[in-house]
């Protein structure tokens, strides 16, 4: 079964179920088509920033009151059901935990915020699995994470290295990259992009969104 291509009907036209340009084919064969094209079963998705990226490296988390963001590409449509992400290095107690949260690319809607995940001094690939399932469409979105509680000592999440020389911020455009100062851990309900407490590059965490096709 392929695409067809779809029918402009006109005014006092007889349309039937079945035939070409009947119903069943422009609607029915085309949404299978279209569904044909995304894997029904679980897959991965691997949101990357949209800026230009040219290694690897880690983002400390040393504080409650500072998160790292910024703009990241979903390449396709999902229905979200996890997160997975990579502590490269840790040291502190028992609670300690990050927190992840996902913004519309205008920062006025969120998608998700947490569970928040107890890591501990755990290091290695975590997973949390959201509260509900989120569909996301392909597009640009908001990736924010912070530490949301302190205990003792820092954690290195994994992050691209983005190539400054193309990440000059210019007056007028929305902050792409960045710092936020928040309060005791928690994600704000929405996010000024015009208003990053600090521009910068390289804040970004790499993660792998789990899920279903839609």
């Amino acid at each position: 079964m392929g695409w067809t291509a779809p029918r402009t009907w006109t005014s006092g036209e007889v349309i039937t179920a079945d035939g070409v340009g009947g119903l069943n084919e422009q609607i029915r064969d085309n949404f299978l088509y279209l569904h044909s094209l995304c894997d029904p079963n679980v897959y991965s998705v691997y949101p990357l920033p949209v800026t230009p990226v040219v290694g690897v490296n880690s983002q400390s988390l040393n504080a409650v009151t500072v998160a790292h963001l910024g703009v990241v590409f979903v390449p396709k449509p999902i229905v979200l059901e996890a997160i997975q992400y990579n502590i490269s290095a840790a040291g502190g107690g028992a609670t300690s935990a990050i927190r992840f949260a996902l913004y519309s690319e205008d920062g006025q809607t969120k998608y998700f915020d947490g569970p928040v995940d107890v890591c501990g001094a755990a290091t290695g690939v975590r997973t949390i699995t959201l509260a509900s399932p989120v569909t996301l469409l392909k597009g640009n979105y908001i990736l924010f994470h912070c530490q949301a509680v302190y205990d003792t000592s820092n954690k290195w999440t994994s992050r691209p290295t983005c190539d400054g020389t193309f990440c000059v911020h210019y007056a007028g455009e929305p902050d792409l990259s960045g710092q936020l100062t928040i309060v005791g851990g928690a994600a704000p309900a929405t996010i000024d992009v015009d208003a990053y407490t600090v521009v910068t590059w390289n804040t970004i965490p790499l993660v792998r969104f789990r899920g279903v096709c839609p």
